[in-house]
């Protein structure tokens, strides 16, 4: 039995975990003179220490003991998609790789739908046809030096891809429900790895001013890294339902953080999109039919206590 202080607690530490993913984009965007595997590099190296360091004080190493297959889909899942974002900020603005990644919610929907004993429904379709207006609108309005270009379509493929790859692995880690997130460090180690040998062979090594480091040791230590930890700890003991109404605020927070830090024109255009997708996301996840089944009850008893108002 989870008491309501211990409810608050993991409540509040989910949150934080959303908070460090909405700074992502602002990390990534603020990263992109620095080779995409070298910022890879630096991140998982102090998400995976940082993972080494909590095995050891906790003396819980038994926990990598999980099959080959879900080692293969977790590096594929966690790596492909950290490489693929920020490699997108690179070749496109930051605000429409932002938004295009966040078509992953609706992704998942439709993904699922695919699956045996699932279903698709209008809700659904609604929601996506949302998300892709707000796509649309982000990506052909033109505002300035953030008009469309063709080279922007390459970063613009890269962030569909990551939506696509983590929509992907989000699915297939459903059937992995027991799996601990401090595998999610041991495929950051694997991802060091790739990222090193793929760095030294196709990439100039580029020195970070030192506002660049911090960035991107802040990017390993937080979404990276404890944003893992204390997500898992929020849906386990937190309000889960709260959580995930809170998660379709992200983009929204991403966008505003992206405009206050100059990395980001403001535009109506911008903000209505951004709407969009948050909205197409919301709807995707939204049980209409227990809102109409708890209406219907509390409609029915409405009736009956002004039916004996009346009688008396």
């Amino acid at each position: 039995m989870i008491s309501t202080q211990d409810t608050k607690q993991g409540t509040a530490l989910g949150y934080i975990a959303l908070l460090f993913w909405a700074c992502s984009a602002l990390f990534a965007s603020s990263v992109t003179r620095i080779p995409t595997f070298e910022v890879l590099s630096v991140a998982f190296s102090i998400s995976f220490g940082a993972t080494v360091l909590v095995l050891t004080l906790r003396k819980q190493w038994h926990q990598i003991k999980q099959p080959l297959i879900l080692w293969i889909i977790g590096m594929i899942g966690v790596y492909g998609n950290d490489a693929l974002f920020i490699a997108a900020f690179k070749y496109a603005p930051a605000a429409q790789v932002d938004l295009i990644n966040y078509l992953w919610p609706i992704f998942v929907i439709l993904l699922a739908g695919l699956l045996p004993q699932e279903k698709i429904s209008p809700k659904h379709l609604a929601g996506a046809l949302l998300g892709l207006c707000g796509t649309a609108l982000v990506i052909l309005h033109q505002t300035g030096p953030h008009s469309v270009y063709a080279h922007y379509v390459y970063g613009y493929m890269l962030a569909l891809c990551d939506a696509v790859v983590w929509s992907i692995y989000t699915i297939t880690a459903r059937y992995y429900k027991n799996v601990p997130s401090t595998m999610i460090g041991m495929y950051c180690g694997c991802g060091l790895v790739l990222s090193l040998i793929a760095h030294f062979t196709f990439e100039p090594t580029i020195k970070p001013h030192l506002n660049e480091l911090l960035i991107m040791i802040t990017f390993g230590l937080t979404s990276q890294g404890s944003a893992y930890f204390l997500w898992d700890y929020g849906v386990k003991n937190g309000n889960f339902k709260l959580l995930s109404v809170l998660s379709y605020l992200n983009p929204i927070i991403s966008i505003a953080l992206l405009i206050a830090c100059g990395k980001s024109q403001y535009s109506d255009v911008l903000i209505v999109a951004t709407l969009l997708i948050a909205s197409g996301g919301a709807l995707c996840s939204l049980d209409i039919s227990a809102w109409a089944s708890q209406g219907k009850r509390h409609l029915t008893r409405l009736t009956r206590h002004f039916t004996n108002v009346t009688r008396h």
